[in-house]
């Protein structure tokens, strides 16, 4: 009871407010505007080359600027400065987002490279400001939390802005990253959410740490796996319905983190991952064997969704922060997420390869199998979350049932 009644406690504070507002934004406003910006682009009807170059311009600003903002943060008066500054750019980048209109390249890289600037100068910051916050025994329920209201949010702004025009979508973008600005500005303390002395660490030593890369390559794998077979699933679901599945999933993924994040703080962080791998590579494995029987295809959305609903929380908060310890984690982050932005645009490379593809279901197959071999690494990664702290939880709700079972005796014996 006191455990539950601490994390109550702890999301009811303001401090974990403006954590949730500033990371519930991001996500809500860059995955819609990735999807309006891909069906701008889609109505332009661009041949292929125009738009690798347009994603690949967008997503090496991301990554590059990312990097910079590793660095550039240091030099604000405090994280909280930095985050307002970096959501004030994405108004101005969402806003110009109309210049898309007419047509024309120079506008087109322009825009694409102002979006890639405005999500990746503070993206790591903002998942770090995160990471600051909590305790290792409350940090996946409250990873959960973020991503449940995250969930319906980009179901929210995502539906709108996809059947809206340039100047309305634009413009609801640019309002949503707004009203995330003040949201942010009222709800901040002048209290330090990092409550640990951090120190350096180089890029190098985290890609040599044997923990992380037990984390770390399955992590792409799936990121690469999954990107991959996306114009797959266009092929098999058709384009008006494939083009929804990701919103669908994001809702319903919301539920999923929250129930995810509660679990993984009793029985730990890697059991629940290797869930996630292992229902993924059942549905991938449904898609092969089982291609074009209805209750199969809509049984995978469902996996699918409870997959991204574990590892939305884990892969995107809960691991980096937990591997990085006492070490600064904005470049723990940085280096955690980046295969996911670079799978997105391999998915666009792909593309042209997968519509010319006379047999969808092998590729399918093969997912299933990768994705199962991706598991071996994390049997043997250590678990992030400390063993007496899973121990401590087990005990506890042992005391409870316990407790719990004596008073229903002795009330039966009363009677």
């Amino acid at each position: 009871m006191e455990n539950s009644s601490s994390t109550t406690s702890n999301i009811l504070q303001r401090d974990f407010l403006s954590v949730l507002v500033v990371v519930v934004n991001t996500f809500s406003w860059y995955f819609p505007l990735y999807i309006f910006f891909d069906i701008v682009l889609g109505k332009f009807q661009m041949d292929s080359a125009l738009l690798l170059t347009a994603f690949g311009v967008q997503f090496a600003a991301a990554i590059g600027f990312a990097v910079v903002g590793t660095a550039l943060v240091k030099r604000f008066p405090s994280r909280d400065t930095f985050l307002a500054v970096w959501m004030f750019t994405g108004i101005i980048a969402s806003i110009l987002m109309v210049a898309l209109e007419p047509f024309n390249m120079a506008s087109i890289l322009l825009v694409s490279f102002i979006l890639g600037f405005s999500l990746g100068l503070g993206f790591p910051s903002c998942l770090a400001y995160f990471g600051d916050y909590g305790t290792i025994k409350n940090r996946g329920l409250l990873a959960g939390i973020t991503f449940f209201v995250t969930g319906f949010c980009i179901l929210f702004i995502g539906l709108i802005v996809s059947f809206s025009t340039l100047l309305i979508g634009a413009m609801t973008l640019a309002a949503w990253r707004g009203i995330g600005l003040l949201s942010f500005l009222l709800t901040r303390t002048k209290k330090d959410v990092s409550k640990e002395k951090t120190r350096e660490i180089s890029y190098r030593s985290i890609l040599l740490d044997r923990s992380f890369l037990m984390y770390f390559i399955p992590w792409m794998m799936f990121t690469l796996i999954n990107f991959l077979e996306a114009p797959i699933i266009y092929i098999v679901f058709g384009n008006e319905i494939a083009s929804v599945i990701p919103l669908v999933e994001f809702g319903m993924g919301g539920f999923v983190a929250l129930l995810c994040g509660r679990f993984a703080d009793s029985v730990g962080r890697k059991r629940v991952i290797i869930v996630g791998f292992i229902m993924l590579g059942i549905g991938y494995g449904m898609l092969g064997f089982f291609q074009g029987i209805p209750l199969f295809e809509y049984l995978y959305i469902i996996i699918d969704g409870v997959a991204w609903g574990i590892f939305l929380p884990m892969f995107f908060l809960v691991v980096w922060s937990e591997l990085a310890g006492n070490r600064k984690k904005e470049k723990y982050y940085l280096i955690g997420l980046a295969p996911f932005l670079i799978a997105s645009y391999s998915q666009i490379l792909f593309t042209p390869f997968a519509q010319a593809m006379d047999e969808v279901s092998a590729a399918f197959s093969l997912a299933s199998f990768f994705l199962f071999i991706a598991v071996l690494p994390l049997l043997y990664a250590p678990e992030t979350m400390p063993q007496k702290h899973i121990e401590l939880k087990r005990l506890r709700k042992f005391a409870d049932d316990a407790k719990k079972a004596k008073e229903k005796y002795d009330g039966k014996g009363k009677g």
